[in-house]
């Protein structure tokens, strides 16, 4: 217990350092892939794998440790859970535990494609399970599984696309600074806080928006089987509950994890799963920082993100926040 304090208060010690920016180094040792933890059903020789997908889906890695902030960026994570699920033959399905209000356009698209391929080159049941959330971004995901099952509580769709952009140019005036970029074009500067937008820049992010929205509207279509002049007519960027969510097929069951599991297992003749994870060596069985939490997230609270997007600029996001969209006006 002492030893366990002493490694508890260093690694806090030196993490407060780097987000400081007093110095740069690497805490975690070189990892030799990812673990398996037995979550239940410990001894059956059929595995379950069960993937986590929360907080903000981007493939931008969070610097630092992971207790103090640090995370691994979502597409990288699951490319590397996919790959090792793929060279396992006992993992006989996948369920892919969704919480999370969406994120990057990019990174919500690469991994609908790696589900989808994974299922292409290893035919297993892949499963989506929407928990709290299962908006934009995670939707989209969501649609690469053979079913999406929600909890009987959760908020499910915002089918859009959004570009947060922030204007300070009456800010400027009033304290009498003046913006002298020098672009090679008009719209080079095009969404800059420090210009108005003009009708013109208007236009062209308003093109950009359909352009994605009429992808996610693709990617929904296709795998919901829902045409797409009906589609339209609910992917306004609104959110649904399960029920609503049914009764429009834009998910097929309602369920706890606990029902999705003896479904599997019961369609698939398996008498008991063991229910697997994947985690980093460094993390898995320390006891030091026990079970992931939404505490401190963006799902728990989106006002973290703003940094980050004001960083991105006006950037197309998959993405449902409505307190994050009033935090940036």
């Amino acid at each position: 217990m002492y030893f366990r304090k002493q490694i508890l208060g260093s690694l806090i010690f030196l993490g407060m350092l780097i987000q400081t920016s007093c110095i740069t180094v690497n805490l975690l040792p070189p990892s030799n892939g990812l673990k398996e933890e037995v979550v239940s059903g410990k001894g059956s020789p059929d595995k379950l794998l069960l993937i986590p997908v929360d907080g903000f889906i981007g493939d931008r890695a969070q610097k630092g440790i992971p207790f103090l902030g640090g995370r691994e960026d979502t597409v990288t994570a699951m490319r590397s859970m996919l790959k090792k699920a793929e060279h396992d033959p006992s993992v006989r399905g996948v369920i892919f535990l969704i919480d999370s209000p969406g994120g990057s356009v990019t990174a919500s698209d690469r991994i609908y494609h790696m589900i989808r391929s994974f299922r292409q080159r290893h035919p297993i049941p892949v499963f989506a399970l929407i928990e709290d959330i299962g908006a934009s971004g995670a939707y989209y995901i969501a649609m690469g599984a053979d079913e999406v099952w929600v909890h009987p509580t959760s908020i499910v769709g915002s089918i859009g696309v959004v570009v947060f952009n922030v204007g300070v140019t009456g800010l400027m005036k009033k304290i009498g600074v003046t913006d002298r970029s020098i672009t090679s074009g008009d719209e080079k500067e095009m969404g800059s806080p420090f210009r108005h937008m003009s009708t013109k820049d208007q236009q062209i992010f308003q093109d950009l928006v359909a352009d994605l929205y009429g992808q996610f509207l693709g990617v929904v279509s296709k795998n919901r089987q829902i045409p797409p002049d009906q589609l339209k007519s609910i992917a306004d960027g609104r959110v649904y509950t399960a029920r609503q969510a049914i009764k429009l097929h834009l998910a097929d069951r309602i369920g706890y994890r606990e029902d999705l599991v003896a479904h599997l297992e019961r369609v698939m003749h398996v008498r008991k799963f063991e229910l697997v994870r994947y985690q980093e060596p460094f993390l898995s069985g320390t006891g030091l920082f026990g079970e992931s939490s939404s505490a401190g997230s963006p799902v728990a609270d989106p006002s973290l993100l703003i940094p980050e997007l004001k960083k991105l600029g006006p950037t197309p996001l998959y993405f449902w926040s409505p307190s994050l969209g009033a935090s940036m006006k």
